[in-house]
């Protein structure tokens, strides 16, 4: 064999050794390889059919949007696989296991507090990252898991605060017994306590449809508003029975509203939710789908840009943990954001009033 013949099989052997290396590592740090740039996967888990597809698909369009506007120079690839779990816990578990096993997903988005709950010790165990638009937060424990929805804290201070404003010393709750509605009630309580407001509380079940015991007993106790935390369809039950039984009392609401297939039923209430999302994002979303962003939409939208922003000059999925929790000053969809040090992405809430079958903001 000639000499030169040697040296160039030794250098493919060189350069053959380094591409499996090269293939290994990628495949240690969970970011594939494609062409000169890694791919990140990212996994997202919505109900896409049901009661709640409606905002399922609100919210995968806002995801399909921030990718259609990112027009920056990454140093990554980024590609989605959408899985509908139909807002059921153990479809929510196989899509989590299916993204993570099969897909070899780097980031998830999970949609409402059960799902995250489920995913949560999933892509903990895996180191997995993982951002949760739900209000719990128990989902954003561990070093992999974070949250992007307006806190119980931030919601109640402003709930709180308009209660003051409007001499209201006592508020009967009628509530789904639900990881958002608990977190969610449990802040109430600290916060009205401080300020001595009672609090009086009646939960029911999921599937429930006759509410009218619980109804009669908050009734008895006299509150000065009544407070309804539940979603499609007892939140529409709930408020017919209510008139059923000649309560003349305001109902008012934390977020629930925003999701109400009947408006009339809340006309000139007032209720407490999170920031509308910023202009420039509103007119792009109409354009392109010609409706108005629905429900989670603005925190669909930051999700992706925000595991884009920690990803891109992360070499592992720790590393990018790490870079989302340092995030600062961000400019999103729901204004500026900051991640605080328990994972939770922190942005506004403001206070709502449905007029004409339209939401408007009325205090912020």
């Amino acid at each position: 064999m000639k000499p030169n013949t040697k040296i160039t099989i030794a250098v493919l052997v060189i350069l053959a050794i380094a591409l499996i290396l090269v293939l290994q590592y990628s495949k240690l740090e969970g970011f594939a390889v494609s062409g000169t740039k890694q791919t990140v996967k990212i996994g997202i888990i919505l109900p896409l059919s049901g009661e709640y597809a409606m905002l399922g698909e609100g919210m995968k369009d806002s995801i399909l949007l921030a990718k259609e506007q990112d027009n920056k120079n990454h140093n990554k690839n980024y590609e989605f696989i959408f899985e509908d779990n139909k807002f059921d816990n153990k479809e929510t578990a196989n899509a989590a296991n299916k993204l993570i096993n099969i897909d070899k997903v780097d980031a998830i988005i999970s949609v409402f507090s059960s799902p995250g709950n489920v995913v949560s010790p999933i892509t903990e165990e895996n180191k997995v990252l993982h951002i949760s638009l739900a209000s719990d937060s128990n989902i954003a424990k561990g070093d992999y898991n974070f949250i992007h929805w307006t806190t119980p804290e931030e919601e109640n201070r402003v709930f709180i605060s308009e209660l003051q404003k409007r001499g209201i010393k006592s508020v009967g709750v009628i509530r789904q017994n639900h990881p958002g509605a608990e977190a969610i009630l449990n802040s109430m309580k600290k916060q009205a306590s401080e300020k001595g407001i009672t609090i009086y509380e009646e939960k029911f079940n999921s599937g429930d449809k006759d509410f009218k015991t619980i109804i009669m007993k908050e009734k008895e106790k006299n509150p000065d508003i009544y407070f309804i935390l539940a979603y499609s369809p007892e939140l529409e039950l709930i408020a017919k029975q209510v008139k059923e039984l000649g309560v003349t009392k305001p109902v008012t609401s934390i977020e629930a509203f925003d999701v109400t297939t009947q408006p009339e039923l809340f006309e000139g209430m007032w209720y407490v939710t999170a920031a509308s999302p910023i202009e420039n994002f509103r007119i792009s979303f109409k354009e392109k789908y010609n409706k108005e962003p629905g429900y989670g939409a603005g925190n669909a939208y930051d999700a992706y840009n925000l595991i884009v922003k920690s990803m891109d000059s992360a070499d592992t999925t720790e590393q990018a943990a790490e870079n989302l929790r340092n995030i600062r000053n961000f400019s999103g969809a729901l204004g500026i954001l900051n991640v605080d040090s328990n994972n939770i992405v922190q942005s506004k809430a403001v206070v709502r009033e449905i007029v004409n079958n339209t939401f408007v903001t009325i205090s912020d």
